[in-house]
């Protein structure tokens, strides 16, 4: 779906599984809609829970079944480099945070868009089970840093970076931004989610027009290629 649709619409409204969301075109949503509650409200929806079991139990359940990677040209490959800035305004460079272990990479609509930032309080609610794979969390999108600060002012701060990427730069080398074929069409924009390893490859991949939210998979991801004790 483009965003030239949202433009004509107003107001999106995706519906995959049974799970509705809205996304408005722009930073600003409309007034008085409350973006962090609709996005506990999209998770309610997906029956998401915080993982509150001990990391090894979660790793080892033979009875939870993944969710494979999707087909990827990226995937096996050096995932793209790049350096953003974050709502401080100070530099966020991938190859410098895999240097430190794996990163999970997020590239999402912005936090005009419940069910896109949905899957950053998903994450938020987790962190602590990524860190203790030693793994890197960041979300990526468009939106200026003055805007992302102006929404952890009014529903508080995620515990992990959150970078601006001008112009779909950085989305469009991960294949979650296509430009328009010609002047003055809008581009084409889709969820993506990247699993990079500490050698800086992706080995596993997720982009459509749905958030991913299934941390645990991840989580066993990370886990399967890097395992700790």
């Amino acid at each position: 779906m483009t965003r030239g649709l949202f433009a004509v619409l107003g107001v999106g409204l995706l519906a995959v599984a049974g799970v509705v969301g809205y996304h408005f075109l722009g930073s600003e949503p409309p007034p008085g809609r409350d973006i962090a509650q609709e996005a506990r409200d999209d998770l309610e929806r997906r029956n998401f829970t915080p993982l509150s079991a001990p990391l090894a139990e979660l790793l080892a359940d033979p009875a939870y079944a993944a969710v494979p990677t999707q087909a990827d040209p990226l995937l096996g490959n050096p995932a793209p480099d790049f350096t953003l800035t974050d709502v401080d305004g100070k530099a966020w460079s991938l190859a410098d945070a895999v240097k430190q272990g794996p990163v999970v990479l997020v590239f999402y609509y912005g936090y005009h868009c419940n069910h896109c930032v949905s899957q950053l309080f998903a994450l938020d609610k987790d962190l602590a089970k990524f860190r203790e794979l030693g793994t890197t969390v960041v979300a990526v999108s468009a939106d200026p840093p003055e805007t992302t600060r102006e929404r952890y002012k009014r529903y508080g701060a995620f515990g992990f970076p959150v970078l601006t990427d001008p112009g779909y730069k950085v989305a469009e080398k991960y294949h979650a931004f296509t430009p328009g074929k010609s002047d003055g069409e809008d581009g084409n924009q889709l969820h993506g989610t990247f699993v990079i390893d500490r050698r800086g490859h992706v080995v596993w991949a997720n982009r459509g027009d749905q958030p991913f939210t299934e941390n645990r998979t991840l989580l066993r991801e990370i886990h399967r290629r890097e395992p700790r004790p």
